[in-house]
C-alpha cells in the first residue's frame, strides 16, 4: 500500500547512525518563546538515555530540530521520536493554554552509510543556525552540541572536521561549480 507523501517510509537498522529531523506543524515558530528550546533539549537528553541512544550532534531552532544519533535497536527510533514529540507537545500546549493543538508535523530520518555521510551531517547540524540566519557563527547558538565540542575537542578539531567534510549549499546562488 503506498505511503502518503506527508508520511515518509522509515527503514530502521540496528546499530546504525541516523540523522533525524523534526518539523513543527506548518513550520510555525512554536519553539521561539523562552524555555521552549530548553524543554526540547532536556527531553532529547533524557529520552536518549532512556532509549539507550548515542547522541553525536543536535540543534534546536524555532521550528525544527536535527539530531545525529545511533540506536542499538533501530525500531527504537520511532518510539523515541513519538515520546519526544508527545512530551514536548503536551508541555508546549500546556504553557500556551492550547490543549490538543498539533505541534509536530512529522519527522524524517536518514541512515548514515559512510563516514562522509556522518561527518557532513555533523557539520550540517552545527551550521544550521548560521544557515537560517539566527547567528553569524556556530559557537553563538546556545541550542546546539557545538559548544560541547568546542569545549572538549577544541577549535582546531572542529575546523579540521569542517575542512574535511564541508557543508555545501547547492541552493545558494553564490556557489558556482
Amino acid at each position: 500500500m503506498p505511503q502518503p507523501l506527508h508520511h515518509p517510509p522509515h527503514i530502521y537498522l540496528d546499530d546504525t547512525w541516523y540523522m533525524l529531523t523534526g518539523s513543527v506543524y506548518r513550520r510555525e515558530r512554536l519553539l521561539h518563546p523562552a524555555g521552549y528550546k530548553d524543554l526540547v533539549r532536556d527531553q532529547l537528553k533524557t529520552l536518549s538515555q532512556e532509549f539507550e541512544l548515542q547522541l553525536a550532534a543536535w540543534v534546536i531552532l524555532d521550528n525544527h530540530y536535527h539530531v545525529l544519533l545511533k540506536s542499538k535497536v533501530g525500531t527504537a527510533l520511532s518510539r523515541f521520536t513519538a515520546r519526544l514529540h508527545g512530551r514536548t507537545s503536551f508541555e508546549i500546549n500546556n504553557r500556551d493554554h492550547k490543549r490538543g493543538r498539533q505541534v509536530w508535523h512529522n519527522y524524517w530520518d536518514t541512515c548514515m552509510r559512510t563516514e562522509r555521510d556522518y561527518w557532513t551531517r555533523f557539520n550540517y547540524i552545527h551550521h544550521n543556525p548560521v544557515k537560517h540566519g539566527y547567528v553569524k557563527q556556530m559557537q553563538d547558538w546556545e541550542f546546539s552540541s557545538y559548544g560541547y565540542y568546542l569545549k572538549h575537542k577544541g577549535e582546531d578539531w572542529l575546523a579540521d572536521t569542517w575542512m574535511q567534510y564541508p557543508v555545501i549549499d547547492f541552493t545558494d546562488a553564490r556557489d558556482t561549480f
